[in-house]
This record gives C-alpha cells, structure tokens and sequence, in this order.
C-alpha cells in the first residue's frame, strides 16, 4: 500500500482527480471537478491509497467541506475506500494522515462533517453540533484537538 500525498499543480494531480471521479461515491466526481478547476488553497491537499496501480482510498483536507459557512476549518473530507479494501482500517489511516498534514501547516483542530455514527468517535472526534449540507441533508459536526 502506498500513499501520496498531492497537492495542486501536482503532476499527478489529473491523473488521481480522474480515478476519484470514477469511484462509486458520489462525492468522489464532486471532490475530483474541484481538483480539476483547481479550487485548491496552497495548503489544501488530497490524500490518495494505492495498490499497485489501483486507487484502493482518498480523502482532502480542506477549508469547507459540503457544510458551507460553518464557521470551522479546517476539514478531513471525502474520506473513501474502495469496497474491495474495506475492514482493514484504511480511512483511520487516511484521517491520521490528514491530520499530520494539518498539523504540519500549523492547525490545532480538525473537523469532519458526516452521517456516520460511531467511525469518526474512534478516531477521537466527538460531536460538537449538527448542520445542513448544501443538499439539505442534517449532517453531524464533528471536531478534534490535533498534537
């Protein structure tokens, strides 16, 4: 398993954005049409998994995630992994990542927007509110204190 770690203007930066735009998720095509417009602060990073030359997981940190105006940032978003790598704990690794990558730009905090209860409190996020997404959906807000 290898990571890489690729900011905008990468050269390999198409390459990931078509991969992520073909996953199953559809954020996936979302996340990967903001890598192609290069709607990427100089910090900003996406963070991919490979196998060989299979995409196996990725996730961004990013100033918004699909919760806009928060008032939070910086986020771990588009935290996915493909179907076939599930159950091996890889989005821990991706989020621990992207964590150092925050912390490594000066962040003491990260926040992550998601429906799902229980993966991110394992990580050490606890829920600090609720919020709706662009798409109307009531998302949790979730935040953690970076070393």
């Amino acid at each position: 398993m290898k990571q890489i770690i690729l900011a905008d203007h990468d050269p390999q930066w198409h390459h990931f954005a078509k991969l992520i735009g073909a996953v199953s998720w559809p954020a996936g095509k979302y996340l990967a049409n903001e890598m192609i417009a290069h709607h990427f602060l100089d910090w900003e990073r996406v963070i991919v998994l490979t196998d060989g030359d299979q995409l196996v997981g990725f996730c961004a940190i990013v100033k918004e995630d699909i919760v806009k105006a928060s008032g939070y940032s910086p986020f771990t978003g588009y935290v996915f992994v493909s179907e076939a790598y599930r159950g091996r704990h890889l989005s821990e690794q991706l989020v621990t990542i992207a964590e150092s990558q925050l912390t490594q730009v000066g962040f003491r905090k990260a926040y992550i927007v998601t429906k799902h209860i229980g993966l991110y409190e394992k990580f050490g996020y606890q829920q600090i509110g609720t919020s709706v997404d662009q798409m109307g959906r009531k998302m949790r807000l979730l935040e953690k204190e970076l070393k």
